[in-house]
């Protein structure tokens, strides 16, 4: 299969240069012999020249004129359907033809020409050079990188110790095989994007002194036949030759997908050569490889098993703690003000769910906004500005509607008012400046590993709600900005049926017309709750609105400050 692939790719771009120089050299024929250009004022001598002998004429519908006679070929150009050709061919004696035929068949044929030419190129590339090119491009040694362990930051402590074991043993094997311990095979490193999977392997390459070869997992899928697997053979071969060395691949599950039940797809010879080279005989002392995959579940069983791959290491998104490493890594050479280093570990805590490339942008973004309003260091306005932006988007557009703007105002302040009255501390910020697709936000800060109650999901619902709920008590009717809070509470409360977590007990429901009601009651529970926190609280909700009307956004404190029955005061507000 393979030499007939190789000849198909040298016969056919031969055979196709040759049509086209064929083609070409007919072209250049045709176009030399349409014969002599003279002006229309000679035609009538030419044609009298002949005395009396046939001559041929023939007209195109753009005036284009071509003579036959027996001295030879000639052409003229005259207006179309000049009446003058019609004498001349009622006077002499002439063949007259009309043609209204046009260009577009010479720039059809030259198209063609260019497409069977741009065809053999192309197959020439994939079959010889171009296979020649992206084989050594995956095989190739890169430079070792300069990051180590210590420069990453959010891993667990269980999963640093097995890396450092791990390193130990590949490090010193011959100790390790006293007791009887091989070096592994293969690492698999699984986990969301941005949690540092390609940094880690750079790092192991680094600790051990190793050759770093990488590649992604869709270098070695190709249509052509026994490409990806000469591709895959290459890259073990040339790592053999360089030991130690660490073969890293990413988004493997690219390469390493699980196989169709009928197979016979070239997808899966790669595959099959991957297998084999990892474990099938071949001597790989000196070499780990290390693979990398957001989704472990669609990778192939064979693959997966130990003597291929020897460890699996789960890359979480980082906790509170892995945060603040992450943080204090970022943080190092960069210009921040004092606020900043002192509200480094609040950062941490509002950045939950942010992976660690999320955070290196996050400073990104800060230190870009610094640059731009023309300030030396980074303050806590540039950081809160870049999570907006990292969690929302960027700002589009500004409330200039009057009636709008308080509407938006008072459906945040209801949002703000009930999560600070079940959560004290819990908001980080309130706003009623668009971003994204929002036109105003309460951002709170969130807890992580918490275990929700029966009673917290309830006070979530409240909160979500508060938005619409205001919007009534307040303007008699609430607007569409409510659809989304609808969806997010309606979700809570599908959860809270579906896994009994009901006031009145640890009850599961199986009948839909049941779970309905009980969904209902649920609702109807959490809407009371929340008109009752409002009247409740109108003092303290009237101070809200009034202070995002003014200052448009208020910090975490702000907000507490006002719940708590405080006021800002006028020197207040004119910080904020």
């Amino acid at each position: 299969m393979k030499s007939n692939s190789r000849i198909a790719s040298k016969i056919v771009p031969l055979a196709i240069g040759f049509v086209v120089v064929v083609a070409c050299i007919v072209w250049a024929v045709l176009a030399t012999n349409k014969g002599t250009v003279i002006p229309f004022s000679a035609i009538e001598k030419t044609i009298q020249a002949q005395n009396g002998e046939l001559v041929t004429l023939k007209e195109m519908s753009d005036g284009t004129l071509y003579i036959d006679t027996p001295d030879g070929k000639f052409v003229s150009y005259f207006r179309p359907n000049s009446p003058l050709v019609e004498e001349l061919v009622g006077k002499y004696n002439i063949s007259y033809k009309y043609s209204n035929g046009s260009q577009a068949g010479n720039w059809i044929i030259g198209g063609i020409v260019l497409l069977l030419l741009a065809t053999a190129i192309v197959i020439q590339r994939k079959g010889g050079i171009g296979v020649a090119k992206m084989k050594h491009s995956t095989s190739k040694a890169l430079p070792l990188p300069s990051i180590t362990l210590d420069d990453i930051g959010g891993l667990p402590d269980e999963m640093k110790e097995e890396i450092h074991q791990t390193l130990e043993i590949i490090k010193d094997p011959d100790r390790s095989a006293k007791i009887g311990i091989k070096a592994p095979k293969g690492i698999l490193l699984y986990g969301p994007p941005g949690t540092g999977k390609t940094l880690l392997a750079q790092a192991i390459a680094r600790e051990i002194g190793a050759s770093f070869y990488s590649a992604s997992g869709s270098a070695f899928t190709e249509l052509f036949v026994g490409v990806g697997a000469s591709r895959v053979r290459g890259l073990f071969e040339n790592a053999r030759k360089q030991t130690p060395a660490v073969i890293f691949i990413d988004e493997v599950d690219a390469l390493a997908g699980k196989r169709k039940q009928h197979g016979g797809e070239e997808a899966e010879k790669t595959l099959t050569e991957l297998l084999v080279q990892l474990d099938g005989g071949h001597s790989n002392d000196g070499i780990l490889f290390i693979a990398a995959t957001n989704r472990k579940d669609m990778l192939d069983d064979a693959f997966l098993r130990p003597g291929r791959i020897d460890f699996t290491f789960q890359v979480p998104l980082p906790d509170t703690k892995g945060r603040k490493e992450i943080i204090s890594i970022h943080t190092k050479g960069k210009r921040l003000s004092e606020d900043v280093f002192a509200s480094l570990n609040t950062l941490a805590e509002s950045t939950s769910g942010f992976s660690g490339a999320q955070i290196s942008s996050l400073f990104e973004s800060a230190s870009r906004r610094a640059v731009r309003e023309g300030r030396d260091e980074v303050d806590m306005g540039d950081l809160d500005y870049a999570i907006d932006r990292t969690i929302l988007g960027s700002t589009s557009r500004a409330l200039n509607d009057l009636d709008t703007k308080r509407r938006v105002a008072i459906h945040e302040a209801g949002h703000a008012l009930i999560q600070e009255l079940t959560k004290p501390g819990s908001v980080r910020k309130a706003t009623i400046i668009p971003r994204g697709q929002a036109l105003g936000y309460v951002a709170p800060i969130q807890k992580e590993l918490h275990l929700t109650t029966t009673s917290e999901l309830l006070d979530q619902v409240s909160m979500i709600l508060a938005g619409g709920v205001a919007e009534r008590l307040y303007l008699g009717e609430h607007s569409i900005g409510v659809s989304g809070d609808v969806q997010q509470a309606k979700h809570i409360l599908e959860q809270m049926v579906d896994t009994g977590m009901l006031q009145d007990g640890f009850t599961l429901t199986f009948q839909k017309q049941e779970r309905e009601t009980k969904m209902q009651e649920l609702f109807e529970k959490a809407l009371e709750k929340t008109e009752l926190m409002i009247n409740a609280n109108r003092s303290e909700f009237d101070h809200l609105v009034e202070a995002l009307l003014k200052e448009e956004t208020l910090d975490g404190s702000e907000v507490q400050e006002i719940v708590n029955g405080g006021t800002l005061s006028e020197e207040e507000l004119a910080y904020i």
